[in-house]
């Protein structure tokens, strides 16, 4: 497994786990109401956007390279 492979990965999980946590902030009954919990989904949200435009920023970068 190649180190930029590994990256992806890690970054993948990265806007996967932000996004299920604003699923959560939005959708868990408990918590309906709190605005703590509406700012935390805003706040996954527009970090699992970071980590998009990060990872399109890395495979530009990357592109040429040859990392085995």
């Amino acid at each position: 497994m190649s180190l930029k492979f590994f990256h992806q990965i890690i970054i993948f999980a990265g806007i996967s786990i932000s996004l299920i946590f604003a699923w959560w902030c939005f959708t868990d009954p408990s918590v309906t109401g709190d605005t703590r919990y509406f700012v935390a989904g805003i706040a996954a949200i527009l970090a699992a956007l970071a980590l998009v435009g990060y990872e399109i920023y890395f495979l530009k970068k990357t592109r040429r390279l040859i990392l085995g």
